[in-house]
């Protein structure tokens, strides 16, 4: 009654200065013993009022009236009728505590009132609010703009009018008023905290924040599991919050979530995720949801243990999703209680990522080598360790771990990776193998294959058999026992030794370009079972094979699809291998830069110890000696040379197989012939030439081609790299063979044999574009246009002078390669005038055949044809 009546006082100026009985102080000194003379007072008052203008009572959350309000609201309603006076009472839905009920049922009770409810704004709406700002707008926005920031506007806030009118007065007030997208800060984000506080529902803040977490997971009974509470007051929740807009599809609109996850108050969150994916698991939802929800709770609380959380980790594995298994290892090894434990939990987060998360090994290796020390693990586990620890390059951990393992030996319950670990070690350090020890850790029925992925039975079955065909030399029993493994490679299953290893083998003995079919069918079967890792791995391989076939781009390509499925990160000290790859590649692809690039990159200290180091090693100093750093490429060989001696000293066996694989030799020779030191060069070719094997590999080819630059006599020459040539055919190495061929090209013109030097270069040019090699194209064509046909002068040739000028027209049409009828039909003679010309034309200059004036004279012929 007092805001009523003071206002009517303010409008009228003091109201009627007679009628003090009527003022407002007047009024309320009747109290509530006269509220119905007091009701009766104001009303007479209204009604004064009305005759200079019409009256409207409005008021806001008629929820919270009072009784005597609710009184003098109900004596007012029913005489409202025949008035200028009209009453709007505004109720918030949604509350749990409402005062109003018996008013509301005894106005709505009165033949003349209404209901009308107030929907949230639609676009149409929203788009009418914003153009009734554009006339005050320097520059308006077009139709179609403010359709778009309606629609954007009503996406964000459901059209609730209190944020509608935020994000309007926002976008009003800014400094770009024209531009058309809505303003969402922090402003926003409090106003939508606020407003559900301002909601007296019980548990609706928690059911927000709920809501929030379980984002379109959520459901009725699901909230109200998750909340604790019945299903009639999640029901509850869901109907209020959509009644203010922030719901879209049962999902909370997504600046609307934002804002209650980075709610200050909202403390309870990680506790909330835990439960929530405890929820979700139990409702048989998929994995990877569950696994989101313990990632997004940072450790494994209640109602979630140890051993529920393993159960996850074995799914995920079955699933073939080593990723997924990871994540919940990690968050078991932050929340593991007790050294065995936590012990337990690295070894098994070892074991799923152990081949692609290197960083995360090297930090769990010397932790777990400390608690192989205390005891704490068993031989199957140590072995497992040895096996990781040679793959990463760690050799002095494997080192300290097989004494312990093979103390532990009798005991495993799965001695064939017992069995597996001591064959590893044993080539790695380049030992001879005892079977016997091997076979007797194998030969035990309860052996199955242990963690993920670990076929470690035909692995070792595959080792035995290349490795005894590798120490009797013979190159065709290696080929077919590796061929034989890699036809039974089960990427499901399958260890990833099985694939190295056998290529390893074909490499060690020049197979493996042989092997390209199963790999091809492999890198198909992968399609169904895309696995990342194998990806890759079949990736290098492929493109080892296509390097060496000459196949440049396609090797490129390959090594991109490589670390595209597996980062440079990933790789490890197996990085190198990959390295080595693409900096040869890219040197003779004519792409130095990009060559550098790939040598900025940093690599494991531990690889200068192994023979990928040795590769990588000899591949920057290929890239040296292709830029004409020849000092640099001489010191990179001379590493390469002694990194050789100590893997000789460490391990023989190794040693003198990565001397064929990697041909160092022949680049320490060719640097000393671009430095002008033959002797030098031709002393460590016949040193590399005794160390080959009698079967015939690229590396003879090669070093066939560098011992005839150091030669003097031209017949020996020829010999050479002709022999080169049929070497590097043979094997399939289409690079290789262009260099020799360039290089026989050369000693064809040297001898003045024209025509087979013009056809060797052309085939030399012809391979060359083929392999996409740049650096190789550009030499064959600049000594091509820069070497000189015939070195003798036109003036030094004095038998030309006995030739006719009809009998030098017909030289230079047979030259140009033309046949006998064709030179007759264009010199308009017979053709047996023209097998006369040519009779005397070979009298007179010397030669037998056409193929000797060719290379005798056709340079000759040709500028005295363009001179005259």
């Amino acid at each position: 009654m007092r805001q009523i009546l003071d206002q009517l006082d303010a409008a009228d100026g003091g109201g009627d200065l007679d009628d003090t009985a009527d003022s407002s102080s007047a009024i309320a000194e009747l109290g509530h013993d006269s509220s119905d003379l007091a009701n009766e007072r104001v009303y007479d008052r209204l009604l004064r009022a009305t005759a200079k203008r019409p009256l409207l009572i409005a008021v806001d959350d008629i929820n919270y009236v009072d009784s005597p309000s609710r009184r003098f609201l109900r004596f007012l309603a029913r005489r409202l009728k025949g008035t200028c006076i009209r009453l709007a009472m505004a109720e918030r839905t949604g509350h749990a505590v409402s005062y109003c009920d018996d008013l509301r049922t005894d106005v709505l009770r009165l033949p003349y009132t209404s209901v009308v409810r107030l929907w949230l704004l639609g676009r149409k709406q929203i788009a009418r609010r914003i153009t009734e700002h554009l006339p005050q707008l320097p520059a308006s926005l077009p139709a179609p703009a403010t359709k778009q920031l309606a629609g954007d506007i009503h996406d964000l806030t459901g059209g609730n009018p209190l944020l509608v009118d935020l994000l309007v007065r926002k976008w009003f007030t800014s400094a770009e008023p024209t531009r058309a997208a809505p303003i969402v800060d922090t402003d926003f984000h409090d106003s939508v905290r606020v407003m559900i506080s301002d909601t007296d529902l019980p548990d609706i803040r928690r059911g927000a924040h709920a809501l929030a977490v379980l984002d379109g997971l959520a459901t009725q009974p699901r909230l109200a599991r998750l909340l604790g509470i019945d299903t009639a007051t999640a029901g509850r929740i869901l109907g209020s919050l959509n009644d203010l807009g922030m719901l879209v599809g049962g999902c909370l609109r997504p600046e609307m979530r934002r804002a209650l996850l980075q709610d200050e108050s909202f403390t309870a969150r990680g506790e909330l995720h835990s439960r929530a994916a405890h929820v979700l698991f139990e409702d048989s939802l998929p994995l990877a949801q569950v696994v989101e929800q313990l990632t997004a709770a940072g450790r494994i609380a209640a109602p979630w243990d140890l051993p529920l959380v393993l159960g996850l980790v074995n799914r995920a594995l079955k699933g073939g999703d080593t990723d997924m298994a990871s994540r919940l290892l990690k968050l078991a090894k932050v929340s593991a209680v007790g050294p065995d434990e936590r012990c337990a939990v690295e070894m098994l987060l070892l074991r799923t990522t152990w081949l692609t998360d290197p960083g995360l090994v090297g930090s769990l290796l010397p932790t777990l080598c400390r608690a192989a020390r205390r005891g704490v693990l068993n031989a199957t586990d140590l072995a497992f360790l040895v096996r990781v620890a040679l793959w990463h390059g760690c050799a002095e951990f494997a080192a300290e771990l097989m004494p312990l393992m093979r103390e532990k030996s009798p005991q495993s319950p799965h001695p064939v990776e017992v069995g597996l670990a001591e064959a590893l070690y044993s080539l790695w350090n380049g030992m001879p193998i005892d079977w016997e020890t091997v076979e007797l850790c194998s030969s035990s029925a309860a052996d199955e294959p242990y963690g993920p992925g670990a076929d470690v039975h035909s692995l070792l079955l595959g080792l035995r058999k290349i490795h005894d065909s590798m120490n009797g030399g013979n190159r065709a029993q290696v080929t077919f026992w590796a061929e034989q493994v890699l036809q039974g490679i089960r990427v499901q299953s399958s260890a990833v030794e099985t694939l190295l290893f056998a290529c390893s083998a074909l490499d060690h003995m020049g197979s493996l370009p042989a092997a390209r079919p199963w790999f091809t069918q492999l890198s198909e079967a992968l399609e169904a079972y895309p696995s990342p890792l194998w990806k890759a791995l079949v990736a290098v391989v492929q493109a080892k094979i296509s390097f060496e076939l000459g196949d440049l781009g396609s090797a490129h390509r390959l090594l991109e699809t490589a670390l595209a499925h597996k980062p440079w990160h990933e790789w490890g000290s197996k990085v190198v291998v990959i390295a080595s790859l693409l900096v040869e590649t890219l040197t003779e692809m004519g792409r130095p830069q990009e060559a550098a690039e790939v040598l900025d990159r940093p690599v494991p200290v531990a690889v200068y110890q192994r023979w990928d180091g040795l590769q990588y090693v000899n591949a920057r100093g290929r890239y040296h000696l292709a830029t004409g750093r020849l000092h640099a490429a001489l010191a990179d060989f001379e590493t390469c040379r002694d990194m050789s001696a100590a893997l000789r000293g460490e391990a023989p066996t190794i040693a003198d197989r990565t001397d064929l694989m990697v041909a160092w030799r022949c680049g320490m020779a060719e640097t000393y012939l671009a430095l002008g030191d033959v002797a030098r060069a031709r002393e460590i070719l016949q040193q590399q030439l005794k160390r080959l094997p009698s079967e015939e590999k690229p590396v003879h080819g090669i070093t066939l081609r560098l011992i005839a630059r150091t030669t003097r006599d031209e017949g020996r020459r020829l010999s050479l790299l002709k022999s080169s040539a049929d070497v590097l055919e043979r094997y399939g190495s289409r690079l290789q063979l262009a260099y020799t061929l360039t290089e026989l090209a050369a000693a064809y013109r040297e001898t003045s044999r024209l025509n087979l030097a013009r056809t060797t270069s052309k085939r030399a040019q012809r391979m060359a574009e083929q392999c996409e090699a740049r650096r190789l194209l550009d030499l064959v064509t600049a000594d091509a246009q820069g070497a000189g046909r015939d070195k003798q002068p036109v003036d030094q040739h004095p038998e030309l002078a006995e030739l006719s000028s009809a009998e030098r027209r017909v030289a230079v049409l047979a030259i140009c390669g033309h046949t006998n009828r064709e030179i007759s039909g264009k010199l308009f003679i017979t053709a047996s005038t023209v097998e006369q010309h040519l009779t005397r034309i070979y009298r007179k200059l010397g030669v037998r055949h056409r193929e000797d004036l060719l290379d005798k004279f056709s340079t000759v012929f040709m500028s005295r044809e363009r001179s005259g």
